[in-house]
């Protein structure tokens, strides 16, 4: 063993928790508990084989446990906390666990990567002890067999299932004493060796050495409460640890025990401390166990185990407290508000736990009919009931199972302990261990998560009644126990009301409490809410009524629901028959969910198959189940955390199959991808598969080059009116479409009507094909809430649909999408979760067309490296500049480069542009430098910097001149373009001076000034200046909006236009003298005119007088004169001859515009054109040129058609 254990440390050097003194500390606890021979007057008996088992066990412990390690941290890697793209599964298993201590790992990595590692390597030694290979006999035998001879000498005595059992014993603390544990220990077994016939008795040698070991402290055991403080200021050393702990010494009384150690850290204090607390616990289960069936003699043991003599070192610290909560007000804050908001969720704990009982109990009912087939037992059938009801002591809820129930360690442990989980517990996972070995293999996935389901009924109940009889692991069945609990933290007797039940089982009765849970509420509808596929059958009643049953295994479907969480699916219903075990997927009509264990739940992430809506899955109920059952749930149990969007996709695309044989309809088609478009591409491809079809309103959808595209029903249906259907699927409503894809649609479907219209526009049109086939995610793309914006949506897109990003860039350059052309990207570019959120950081520049800013490469690189950031976007098409590249990098090392030195999320000063006064006024007192300073280290770096007048140390007033919005902070002003009037006054107001104060202040440092500027100026005008200083400059046109903005008369009308004009603004505007009532309603910002983005000075179009006319009732040709009154130009000044008011507004849309909306160009589509043409029977050529009369200037069609028609996509 000596040998084995010099070739394992080494694999294990860098573990920081490495304990080699264990194995000693562990023997001399176990001497200590023997007592010397002179001093016990009646002396153990020990047979040989017990002695040499007692001595061996600390080694082969350790021997073992050095394996497991050595054998898992190359593959885990616990060193890193951060997760791992493309982890195996051993290192995802341990991700997993990571994520269990989010609070611990998230501080740990803001420390130094070693003292990250330390966390890391505890998670893992905790991660290890419940991982299966702990409790398998193989790497016991083979550790056995390493040993060879040595092992052979000593008969019998060291056999792999002794040594096995005995192992994993030592690990389970208080619960070693557990009855079914113990029963896999012979009481008293014999074995041949060497020296003849000899007895080992493993229970009493077990107790032995498991509180041997709870004594010896193995160093990775110690609470939580020492790994918590090793990310802190005061960090736990675990150099001085390890020597606090080979140092510790029990002294004391034999009855009494005191623990010696001195320690230099407080949290070392604290852990040494409850770990001695806890092997007192040990100690008395110890020997409360031996009294009751070990019936050989222990030892004489302690009565007690103190820590008393566990203390700090010398001066080590002064002194230190520990942050305390009230465990019972912050135990009722989170089950109130935190873990359970929802306190119907308690019902789900209920029925969660009572299917983990019943699993549990098939699981050893299939074993052991494996096993002993002469039993012949009759097949085990779960039965799940829930009762609410009144009787004397009033209102009650109550779950009662079949399944394989408790007994007093359960009753004491699992059930007692909030936070204990059964598939944790030791005697479990050694007897999943046993099932496995089996022909088939018996599994049971507990569905057992956070272990607080206990705790949850005290939501409802103010007294909990539990009656429960065990099921053996033989199938025997133990005694019925009932115990009473008045509340969580409350002590409760445990009675056994009968030596032996009739069959196994718990019930659980809650008694309500009449202050939570109102007179109507009812478990009944909590339970239809929430349960959709019962595993085994289960029925609720309620007061006596009519049961509602679930059968096992099948969808109960649910019509009505409230806006809440719950369950909705009915319609008609078609399973997949071939699922694999674990998963159920039902196609609905209406409605649909996901569920974990027949339960409904939310997916987290929204993606993919997912949609937005009502429990996230439209059109189908999956149920994730044993295997398939996602890691991680929230704790209120309502949401998956696990990424699930690619399992449940990839069991709905081979369940599609079943709509290829029962075709659903294209509203159902429509319903679905209006949720989410990925599962509609998928049902959508199901469907049509084969040349399949679906026919609506007379058209056909699924052949030829059409494709699906729903928006076809309102593009090219045979309605007249072109009416927005509301009886029409969501996706076949389609208001207005860009040009391309309505020449697209016309092309692809080729309607008579449609094609001779753009043709005779357009003749090129004719010979135009073939064209690309539509995929209804394709609409989504184009005219729907899905169109992507740069390169990271692509890959989102690629993550939702299930394909590779370079194959989704190529999908969307054809569509139109020219920016994502994979065709731009170097042979090694990959779009991966790393790199992806560069792309949203770069504004402005998805179509490629010109080079990145220095900003837009600062945004992307982030914290990463520039110059790898620059390759990754010169990988995929943008230009970056290495001048930027360059001074991004200095910009890293001299903060003087950044646009404000603390601020580096503003980015860098442009290289082609002069710095200016203001930043460098700002620099010098940000960075405590002169300005002359400043200047010659920008300029060291190729700027070219400013080189007027300013003072050396500029003051804090003129860094606030000195900037566009008065703050000190960058945009800055430039030295020779006047500030706009708005920026003097707001300047005046913040610093108290007079505004020619300011223009004074600016000139002395050789800034250009507004000019005019009245010498009447006041901070009062801020109000007529539009309040921003940058809004309003006298050398850019004025909108109406502004002028207009704010004036609550026609005579603060000419008020504010007299101020503007004094100010130089151009104001092309004259207010009537004499203003009658249609000039109020005109000359106000929210008229009809929509008088907020008219350019003041611009000619008003005849169509925007039709339109304000109609809303006003009164005359276009009054409107049109009054207009002209105004100074307002007209065009035309009246209607085109031939054409009647009522015709003109059909022709512009009028009843399409929303109330104050005028027409513009971009509202004159092709579409738009096509359809009046079709409405009025003229030709589009016509309408087009009709509408120019109107002053609107529509583009000639046959230049649109022709532009439109180089972005049709292509087949």
């Amino acid at each position: 063993m000596a040998r084995l254990r010099d070739l394992l440390e080494p694999a294990l050097a860098a573990d920081p928790w490495t304990d080699p003194g264990i194995a000693i500390r562990f023997l001399d606890r176990i001497e200590l508990l023997l007592g010397e021979p002179a001093d016990c007057p009646d002396p153990l008996d020990l047979y040989p084989a017990e002695a040499a088992l007692l001595v061996l066990l600390p080694y082969l412990h350790r021997i073992h446990y050095l394996r497991l390690a050595a054998g898992l941290c190359e593959e885990v890697r616990p060193w890193r906390l951060r997760p791992e793209e493309g982890a195996g599964p051993g290192r995802r298993a341990y991700e997993i666990f990571v994520d269990e201590d989010e609070s611990l790992v998230q501080r740990a990595l803001r420390h130094p990567e070693e003292e990250a590692a330390k966390v890391g390597w505890w998670l893992f030694h905790r991660w290890l002890i419940q991982q299966r290979e702990f409790a398998d006999p193989v790497p016991v035998g083979d550790l056995l067999g390493e040993l060879g001879e040595a092992v052979a000498l000593l008969g019998g005595t060291l056999t792999v299932r002794r040594v096995t059992t005995l192992l994993q014993g030592l690990w389970r603390g208080p619960d070693v004493c557990h009855a079914e544990f113990l029963d896999r220990l012979a009481a008293d077994d014999g074995i041949r060796t060497g020296s003849g016939h000899e007895q080992v008795r493993e229970q009493r040698l077990m107790l032995i050495a498991a509180l041997g070991y709870g004594m010896a402290i193995e160093m990775q055991t110690l609470p939580g409460i020492v790994a918590e403080h090793l990310a802190t200021p005061h960090a736990v050393d675990l150099g001085e640890l390890r020597t606090t702990l080979d140092g510790a010494r029990w002294g004391g009384p034999p009855d009494l025990r005191v623990l010696k150690a001195e320690c230099r850290h407080e949290a070392v204090v604290e852990g040494v401390r409850a770990h001695v607390a806890r092997a007192d616990e040990l100690l008395d289960a110890v020997r409360r166990t031996g009294r009751e069936r070990i019936t050989h003699p222990l030892p004489p043991l302690p009565a007690r185990l103190s820590a008393d003599g566990v203390v700090p070192t010398g001066r080590a610290f002064d002194g230190y407290a520990r942050f305390r909560s009230d465990g019972r007000r912050f135990r009722d804050l989170a089950m109130g508000i935190e873990l359970y908001k929802d306190r119907d969720l308690a019902v789900r704990e209920l029925y969660q736990n009572a299917l983990d009982a019943c699993r549990y109990r098939r699981a050893r009912s299939r074993y052991l009919d494996l096993t002993q087939p002469a039993l012949g037992g009759v097949p085990y059938e779960g039965r799940i009931s829930f009762v609410q009801g009144t009787d004397e002591a009033g209102a009650y809820l109550e779950c009662t199972d079949n399944g394989v129930g408790m007994g007093e360690s359960e009753l004491r442990g699992v059930f007692a302990q909030a936070g204990a989980r059964f598939a944790e517990q030791l005697e479990f996972k050694l007897e999943r261990t046993a099932w496995e070995t089996v022909t088939p293999p018996v599994t049971l996935h507990p569905n057992s998560r956070f272990g607080i389901g206990v705790l949850s009924y005290f939501m409802l109940a103010d007294e909990i009644e539990v009656t429960t009889c065990r099921m053996a692991p033989d199938g025997g069945l133990g005694p019925v126990y009932q115990v009473s609990i008045c509340g969580p933290g409350h002590l409760f007797r445990i009675r056994k009301i009968a030596p032996r039940g009739r069959e196994p089982g718990t019930k659980i009765r809650l008694r309500l409490r009449p202050d939570v849970v109102p007179a109507g509420w009812s478990s009944v509808n909590v339970l239809k809410r929430l349960l959709a596929i019962a595993e085994f059958e289960t029925t609720a009643v309620e007061h006596a009524g009519e049961p509602s049953r679930w059968p096992a295994g099948e969808l109960t479907t649910r019509r009505y629901h409230d806006a809440g969480f719950g369950f909705l699916a009915d319609g008609w219903l078609r399973p997949w028959r071939e699922a694999p075990d674990g998963v159920q997927v039902v196609w609905c009509e209406r409605g649909g969910a996901l569920l974990v264990d027949g339960l409904v739940v939310e997916p987290k992430n929204r993606e993919g198959v997912f949609g937005t809506g009502h429990g996230g899955l439209r059109g189908a109920v999956v149920n994730l189940s044993g295997p398939w059952s996602p890691a991680r749930l929230s704790v209120d149990r309502r949401h998956v955390l696990d990424a699930v969007a690619p399992t449940v996709a990839g069991l709905l695309k081979q369940a599609a199959g079943v709509l290829g044989r029962e075709q659903p309809s294209f509203e159902w088609l429509c319903s679905v991808a209006e949720e989410s478009t990925p599962l509609g591409d998928l049902v959508a491809g199901a469907t049509l598969s084969d040349g399949r079809e679906v026919v609506y309103r007379d058209m056909r959808f699924g052949t030829g080059s059409a494709g699906f595209f729903p928006a076809d029903v309102t593009l090219l249906g045979r309605d007249a009116n072109f009416q927005w259907h509301e009886d029409h699927p969501a996706m076949a409503r389609a208001i207005d479409v860009p040009d391309q894809v309505f020449l697209w649609r016309v092309l692809a479907r080729r309607p008579e009507r449609a094609l001779r219209e753009l043709v005779e526009v357009c003749p090129e049109v004719a010979d135009f094909g073939p064209v690309r086939e539509a995929v209804l995610s394709d609409q989504d793309f184009l005219i729907g809430g899905g169109t992507p914006g740069h390169l990271g949506d692509v890959a989102d897109l690629a993550l939702d649909y299930g394909t590779d990003p370079r194959d989704m860039a190529r999908r969307l350059s054809a569509l139109g999408f020219r920016w994502a052309d994979p065709g731009d990207w170097a042979p090694g570019a990959h779009l991966t979760e790393e790199n992806v959120t560069m792309f949203g950081l770069i504004e402005d520049a998805v179509t490629k067309d010109g080079p990145l800013t220095v900003q837009q490469l600062g945004r992307a690189a982030g914290r990463r490296d520039v110059r790898a950031t620059a390759e990754q976007l010169r990988g995929f098409g943008f230009r970056v500049s290495e001048d930027f590249v360059r001074l991004c990098e200095a910009a890293r090392k001299d903060p003087l480069l950044l646009r404000h030195p603390a601020r580096q999320w503003q980015g860098c000063l442009s290289p082609d542009a002069t710095v200016p006064p203001g930043h460098l006024a700002m620099a010098s007192r940000e960075c405590d430098l002169s300005v002359p300073e400043v200047r010659r280290r920008l300029a060291s770096h190729g700027l070219t910097v400013d080189e007027g007048p300013l003072p050396d140390r500029p003051s804090e007033e003129i860094t606030l001149l000195l900037s566009k919005d008065g703050d000190g902070v960058w945009p800055w002003l430039q030295r020779d373009v006047p500030p706009p009037p708005g920026q003097i006054l707001t300047l005046a107001k913040r610093l108290r001076l007079e505004p020619a104060q300011v223009l004074g202040r600016l000139a002395a440092v050789g800034m250009a000034v507004p000019d005019p500027f009245p010498e009447d100026a006041s901070v009062q005008d801020l109000d007529v200046l539009g309040g921003s200083p940058t809004e309003l400059q006298p050398a850019h046109p004025l909108l109406y909006g502004e002028i207009l903005d704010e004036a609550t008369s026609l005579w603060d009308l000419r008020h504010r236009i007299a101020r503007l004009r004094a100010y130089g603004f151009s104001v092309p505007l004259q207010v009537p003298a004499r203003p009658n009532p249609l000039d109020e309603e005109v000359l106000r910002r929210e008229s009809p005119f929509g008088w907020a983005t008219q350019a003041a000075g611009a000619p008003v179009p005849f169509a925007h007088v039709l339109t304000a006319a109609q809303r006003l009732q009164v005359g276009p040709s009054v409107l049109s004169r009054r207009l002209r009154s105004y100074g307002i130009t007209v065009v035309p000044p009246s209607l085109p001859e031939g054409l009647s008011a009522t015709e003109a507004l059909r022709l512009v849309g009028s009843d399409k515009l929303a109330n104050k909306e005028k027409p513009e160009v971009e509202d004159f589509s092709l579409y738009y054109l096509y359809r009046v043409a079709r409405r009025t029977r003229r030709p589009l050529a016509e309408v087009a040129s009709l509408i120019r009369q109107l002053g609107i200037p529509v583009p000639d069609p046959a230049e649109t058609v022709r532009a439109a028609l180089a972005l049709v996509p292509r087949g």
